[in-house]
């Protein structure tokens, strides 16, 4: 996708603008302010005074612009006159389909270091050599089992990269990274807060991490990570954002991170227990997310209104609906999308859920659509998890269901 963010004036160059999976940059003029800026919540709780480093939890739906506002987070002015900001993807780094906490923890300590070496910042010498010291005795470990590629002899950078490359693409290495590292774990978190402290006293703020795409994980290895290794994920001293999935919030478990959650909302588009409302501001704004990728003359009216309702008020959604829909106008030679284009992604869409539903899914689907109430978090969760149901915040909290 090009860099320029051209408003599109041809469904070729508006297909590319809806792309799902691109993240867009800080000021990138495609994005839309949300009502109520639910993002300046979150940049007043880090800038806050604290007597300990805080841990945040961030959470919303899949496709509901997390990746977006934390990389606004990421530029915002007075959050790096605050902190050094170390910011990165779990995805990038690990293997999100097998994570564990020590995978996270071990990204987090390498992070650090690779980002602040890369801004052409130097640690202490003395630290340098301890944390030296610590790679060549894993080393050593991992020696011991015949594990191949993990070496000290490029320095410390060489040595986190290759764990790390590891930890992402071999599932019989990463099994023994983390058995090495796991009996020790206090060693990984102490060199971590060596680093922190060492950066911290360099550059006169306080460390801030940003951790993205952990709700990409399943539901099962996050409740592992985040409730049965919760001690261990919180004691890095520095202030850690988290993204953890939406389903989190409704386990009984989590009431351990009530006060430190945020919510990135869907938009509302109407209002509870009554779907032939239409509330203005949310669709207004989902009009400028169209608009503001192409030009209105390429998609009838009607269309566009029938694309903002069956998206649910989730940014991807609406940007797959109109990509396969501008897809299917270029297909039947048109130069404009019309309600038929936008019929045939839903059905497409429609299908997928299908596909992933259980028979009892059903039941569960049919009590929300009667009563938009979350009931039963033991059914809800995978629900929630896969967008078949959605939750919308406003005076109240309510519940929707999506192309069930």
């Amino acid at each position: 996708m090009s860099e320029e963010f051209i408003v599109a004036e041809n469904l070729d160059l508006a297909w590319s603008n809806f792309d799902p999976f691109f993240t867009l940059p800080a000021n990138s003029p495609f994005h839309v302010e949300r009502e109520g800026k639910p993002l300046y919540k979150l940049i007043r709780a880090l800038m806050r005074q604290h007597r300990q480093q805080p841990k945040y939890f961030f959470s919303g739906h899949r496709g509901c612009g997390k990746s977006t506002e934390l990389n606004r987070l990421a530029a915002a002015e007075e959050i790096n006159k605050k902190f050094f900001i170390v910011k990165f993807s779990v995805k990038d780094v690990c293997d999100v389909n097998n994570l564990n906490y020590v995978d996270v923890l071990f990204s987090m300590g390498a992070q650090l270091y690779i980002q602040y070496i890369g801004a052409g910042k130097k640690l202490r010498p003395e630290l340098i050599k301890e944390l030296e010291g610590w790679g060549s005795s894993i080393e050593r470990e991992m020696e011991k089992t015949n594990s191949a590629g993990v070496s000290m002899k490029g320095g410390i950078e060489a040595f986190f990269l290759s764990i790390q490359a590891k930890i992402k693409s071999e599932s019989t290495t990463r099994e023994t990274i983390r058995k090495q590292i796991e009996p020790t774990l206090s060693e990984l978190i102490d060199k971590i807060n060596m680093i922190i402290a060492d950066i911290e006293g360099k550059e006169h703020k306080n460390v801030l991490v940003i951790i993205d795409d952990l709700d990409k994980s399943s539901l099962e290895q996050a409740k592992e990570i985040l409730y049965n290794n919760f001690t261990a994920i919180t004691q890095p001293k520095c202030y850690i954002v988290y993204t953890v999935p939406i389903s989190i919030f409704f386990a009984h478990e989590f009431t351990v991170i009530r006060e430190s959650k945020f919510f990135l909302p869907n938009i509302k588009l109407h209002t509870k227990n009554d779907r032939n409302s239409i509330y203005e501001p949310g669709y207004k704004l989902m009009q400028t997310f169209v608009y503001r990728r192409m030009r209105k003359e390429l998609i009838e009216p009607e269309a566009l209104d029938f694309a903002i309702k069956m998206s649910g008020g989730v940014f991807r959604e609406g940007a797959r609906i109109m990509q396969i829909a501008a897809d299917c106008a270029i297909e039947k030679e048109r130069a404009r999308i019309l309600k038929e284009d936008v019929e045939r992604a839903e059905r497409e869409i429609r299908s997928d859920f299908k596909r992933i539903l259980k028979s009892d899914d059903y039941e569960t689907l049919n009590e929300i659509y009667k009563n938009n109430e979350i009931r039963g978090i033991e059914k809800i969760g995978h629900l929630l998890h896969n967008l078949s149901v959605l939750e919308y915040v406003n005076d109240e909290t309510w519940s929707a269901e999506l192309n069930a």
